[in-house]
């Protein structure tokens, strides 16, 4: 029996030291060759480098995010909410304005005056066709307060638009302003946006021919920065040759719009004007407050404009002045 155990115990050994040299593994339950899967990296273990065109794509994008809020306050107060006249809007479909305002200046009666601005795409154009509506007595009583016209003066006329891009827009307009005689003219408008930074700029060109007044151009330079996403401040000069006068009539403004809610809004502005006849001199200097309200939907608006005006002619004594305006606007994408 011992020696039946003995012989086990030695062929067992033998056996074992024979494996052990010819390199068998040690047994083991996971069969050999198995390929462990490696443990995913967990958002925790990822560790984004921050490059410089990382830091520059998020400077671009919060540049555009400004700008993109810039030009919906833009458009929101001064093209649509504040603009009278919509025949200088393109590419935003066919829309029309109609107002009813009166005018008292201190110590003279009260004058009644009916507005209207149309600009209707043509179909069947490929948009390149508009057709042109517009009293520009309107014009006249926003940059001449204090000579309100006798008559209203209405103008009509065929537009060609060359270019609609975001960078560029330009247009032809050939028309006739209705009078006795009437008045054919012919101009071309161009629009260039620039954005830097915080600021947006946006250059206006025209030239002119009227029958009546000859050549002539006008060129407008609009800054304006956001502050928020509901006030916006605007800088603005305008210059206006006409080649018969052989001198600029200028204008400075400076403007604070506020989008109180959908409803109300309001503007703070600052006006010079001038011309270069006799040097650069100014003549005429407003200050007022444009209050607005929708009033119906989102197409009837009421707006009071209290202001003063300080005239070179009156001395610079302030006169003060008060416009109240009732103004219905339609308007089809």
């Amino acid at each position: 029996m011992i020696r039946s155990a003995f012989l086990t115990a030695s062929l067992f050994v033998f056996f074992l030291s024979d494996c052990l040299a010819s390199g068998f593994d040690e047994p083991t339950l996971i069969p050999y060759g198995t390929v462990w899967p490696e443990k995913p990296e967990t958002e925790e273990d990822v560790q984004t480098e921050v490059t410089d065109d990382m830091a520059e794509r998020s400077r671009r994008w919060l540049i555009d995010h400004l700008d993109n809020l810039s030009g919906g306050i833009d458009s929101f107060f001064v093209d649509r909410f504040f603009n009278d006249d919509v025949t200088d809007v393109q590419g935003h479909g066919s829309h029309a304005k109609f107002s009813f305002f009166t005018r008292r200046e201190l110590g003279d009666p009260v004058d009644y005056k009916f507005g209207v601005s149309l600009n209707i795409e043509l179909p069947h154009t490929n948009d390149r066709l508009n057709l042109l509506l517009e009293s520009e007595d309107e014009d006249v009583r926003e940059s001449q307060v204090l000579e309100s016209p006798d008559n209203v003066t209405y103008s009509s006329a065929l537009r060609f638009i060359i270019q609609q891009t975001e960078r560029w827009s330009s247009s032809v307009d050939a028309g006739i302003r209705w009078g006795i005689p009437p008045d054919p003219f012919v101009r071309f408008r161009a629009k260039r946006p620039v954005y830097f930074d915080y600021w947006n700029f946006t250059f206006r060109q025209e030239l002119n021919y009227y029958t009546s007044d000859g050549y002539g151009s006008v060129t407008d330079l609009t800054f304006d920065r956001p502050i928020d996403t509901q006030r916006l401040f605007r800088y603005e000069m305008e210059s206006e040759y006409l080649l018969n006068n052989d001198y600029f009539t200028l204008m400075y403004g400076a403007g604070l719009y506020h989008e109180i809610n959908p409803i109300y809004a309001y503007a703070i502005l600052a006006k010079a004007t001038g011309d270069t006849e006799y040097g650069a001199t100014f003549d005429a200097y407003e200050f007022g407050v444009r209050l607005r309200r929708r009033i119906y939907h989102d197409w009837m608006f009421a707006e009071l404009h209290p202001q003063y005006i300080w005239t070179r002619e009156n001395d610079w004594e302030p006169t003060p002045v008060l416009m109240l305006r009732l103004q219905a606007e339609f308007r089809r994408q």
